[in-house]
């Protein structure tokens, strides 16, 4: 999987071709189930418009799930969810995810 170092400020929802690509970026997806995806109930972008994995990202992601900026509005589910999956993507990082995400996570 390629991985990016580029900053994430500058990358918004507006960058992606559709609301589908956006919210397959991002670690929590609130659209119902085969329903049209709005980007609007997408949340924590972690993957660019190109599809790599931004490092970045993943960490500001990790904040925001852990409270930072106000948090992420999502059921708490959906946050224990998007914690796991961060997990795995610090793992491909090769680097040790937050004690807050581990916390979220419960494991």
């Amino acid at each position: 999987m390629a991985v990016s170092n580029k900053p994430w400020g500058p990358i918004t929802a507006a960058d992606y071709r559709s609301a589908a690509a956006f919210c397959k970026a991002c670690l929590i997806d609130l659209n119902p189930s085969g329903e049209t995806k709005v980007k609007a109930n997408c949340k924590l972008p972690v993957y660019e418009p190109g599809g790599a994995l931004n490092r970045n990202a993943v960490h500001a992601a990790a904040g925001v799930l852990a409270g930072a900026r106000g948090g992420v509005d999502a059921p708490a589910a959906e946050k224990r969810k998007a914690a796991r999956k961060l997990i795995r993507l610090y793992r491909e990082l090769d680097e040790e995810p937050p004690e807050a995400v581990r916390r979220l996570a419960r494991l």
